[in-house]
């Protein structure tokens, strides 16, 4: 089962942007489906999509940060906090040396963070935002 599908009324018309929450969609289901796998080599697995996932999380928060700025959009001051405490979660988590299941707790618990804050009205209606200014015929 996916922990988190992809829909087509999610795009915006914003290749780039669009692209940044699908790669963070995988990575987020792959992420998911090694933390149910316990077998040998998976917390392995599970650093390095993470790692990756960590990367992409910075590079789409400057980018929506930005865009949200650039539209006017009315709610970016608390949706800029939003994504200052998940880095902020993420980051605490990548700074743990070692791997277990109290890192794998966390990481569960920031991939339900991730989750809702995707599917919370605010993101979805900057969304719809966007997807109207780049998809003007579509209102």
């Amino acid at each position: 089962m996916t922990f988190i599908e992809w829909k087509d009324s999610y795009q915006t018309g914003l290749a780039g942007y669009d692209a940044q929450h699908q790669t963070l969609f995988r990575l987020a289901n792959r992420i998911h489906e090694c933390l149910a796998n316990e077998s040998p080599g998976s917390d392995l697995e599970i650093s390095s999509v993470f790692g990756a996932f960590l990367e992409m999380t910075r590079a789409h928060i400057r980018t929506e940060d930005e865009l949200m700025v650039w539209h006017g959009y009315s709610s970016s001051e608390h949706h800029e906090e939003a994504h200052s405490r998940f880095l902020e979660g993420l980051e605490l988590i990548a700074g743990q040396d070692s791997p277990g299941p109290n890192k794998r707790g966390q990481l569960a618990l920031m991939l339900d963070m991730f989750k809702a804050h995707f599917e919370a009205e605010d993101e979805q209606a900057f969304l719809a935002l966007l997807h109207q200014r780049n998809f003007p015929s579509a209102s």
